[in-house]
């Protein structure tokens, strides 16, 4: 979800913590005030009892996903949006770790996790070895001899990863590089794992999301430029690149235009002007973001992808290992035309300039008797993920449509419908 990643600026009294804030509905649902219209003010109370707080940890879950600790830090949060209130900037540095520190972001993963844990594993290595390390000197190093002590007390590591329940609140919730070892978690909902409702968002990419947090970059919908009013977090980042509404760190909820939350090719350039490019040259990136793995589709659907590289030789794809068709430009798109029913395996294959080359797979099903365009006729009948803005309605004509970060979050699930094919 290319992308302009934001680096945050974080008040003394805010925890630098974010949430891939995906989850279901806040207790209660209050309209987002106008900040220039009393007509619209939020009591403390209303504001209070709107806001999650988990359960272990006592964090405050706001913004989709800052968490904030302290009923005085939250009280200061919510009087900073109440309308005529002062506004105070932090012209402060950049949030991120030194030179030393973002080589050794040592991290565990909790043996709580059961028969999740090696799909969390799997999910990692994707987001840091074939992820953010590809795209800048940054190195995450997991340290197994930790799982069975994987907690916020640990201080043999950086960061823990855990598994939690929040029914659903959130999908996954990360920091930013300032917060205290305690908050320095990432922490799992088992909403994450489950399809249904992650809106078909791989567990890799949630990482991905996450672990950008952890690099100390904002959601992208931020940005004035996502024209997202209904997702207003706060002013308090620094543009890195142009605005990007496909980046990673860019909720699909919030116009953004990457279901998926793929990384693209401003995500590379933007953690490599905050940490400094790979000091090698590093293999391509390549991720299939449509059809998803186990999808089905019908005998005539368009492969899509996410290929981040700054020397692409050509994007081959692979189908039932023979070779169908190849791309030397972007967006790197194939038309597959009249595949028999049944399964198959759908191989990506990146090659760079001085050949480095780099695969991945996906199995789809093809369903007997499909094919034709969906019910406006002439499509190919995919089945798509569309977004669709939800949360609470406005009461008022100039108030915008859906929750307020502040006031609500919504399942992603409950954002995404499908297509009918014909």
């Amino acid at each position: 979800m290319a992308v302009v990643m934001s680096t945050r600026r974080v008040s003394a009294a805010a925890v630098a913590s974010l949430v891939f804030g995906l989850g279901a509905g806040l207790a209660g649902c209050v309209d987002p005030p106008s900040l220039g219209d009393n007509q619209h003010r939020v009591s403390w109370e209303e504001f209070r009892a709107a806001v999650y707080q988990e359960p272990d940890s006592g964090l405050f879950i706001l913004d989709w996903d800052h968490p904030i600790r302290g009923e005085a830090a939250l009280h200061a949060y919510w009087s900073r949006l109440q309308p005529g209130a002062l506004t105070i900037y932090n012209n402060g540095a950049d949030v991120a770790w030194s030179a030393a520190q973002k080589k050794n972001l040592t991290y565990c993963v909790s043996n709580g996790f059961g028969g999740n844990k090696n799909a969390v594993l799997a999910a990692m290595v994707a987001a840091t070895e074939d992820g953010w390390e590809k795209m800048a000197d940054v190195d995450f190093i997991y340290r197994p001899a930790e799982d069975g002590n994987c907690t916020a007390a640990n201080p043999n590591v950086v960061f823990d990863i855990r598994p939690v329940n929040t029914s659903g609140q959130y999908l996954a919730r990360a920091f930013f590089p300032d917060s205290p070892r305690g908050d320095r978690n990432v922490l799992v909902d088992l909403a994450a794992f489950d399809p249904q409702q992650t809106g078909g968002i791989p567990l890799a990419n949630i990482m991905a999301h996450e672990l950008g947090h952890a690099l100390g970059f904002r959601h992208e919908h931020v940005r004035p430029e996502a024209n997202a009013a209904e997702c207003y977090e706060d002013n308090q980042f620094r543009p890195v690149t142009a605005y990007d509404s496909a980046s990673v760190m860019h909720y699909p909820q919030c116009n953004g235009t990457s279901t998926p939350l793929a990384f693209t090719q401003r995500d590379r350039e933007g953690v490599a002007l905050v940490y400094g490019p790979p000091v090698v040259n590093m293999p391509p990136m390549a991720q299939v973001t449509y059809p998803g793995d186990g999808a089905t589709v019908p005998p005539t659907f368009t492969v899509e992808t996410s290929i981040v590289d700054t020397d692409v030789a050509r994007v081959e794809l692979h189908v039932d290992g023979a070779p169908y068709g190849t791309s030397t430009t972007p967006p790197y798109r194939f038309e597959v035309v009249g595949l028999a029913a049944g399964a198959h395996v759908l191989e990506l294959v990146a090659v760079d300039r001085v050949g480095q080359t780099v695969s991945t797979t996906v199995n789809v099903t093809v369903r007997s008797g499909g094919g034709g365009g969906g019910g406006g006729g002439g499509g190919t009948g995919d089945d798509r993920a569309e977004i669709i803005t939800g949360g609470c309605q406005a009461s008022g004509p100039d108030t915008p449509t859906g929750a307020g970060l502040t006031f609500g979050l919504v399942l992603l699930a409950g954002l995404i419908r499908r297509r009918r094919a014909a």
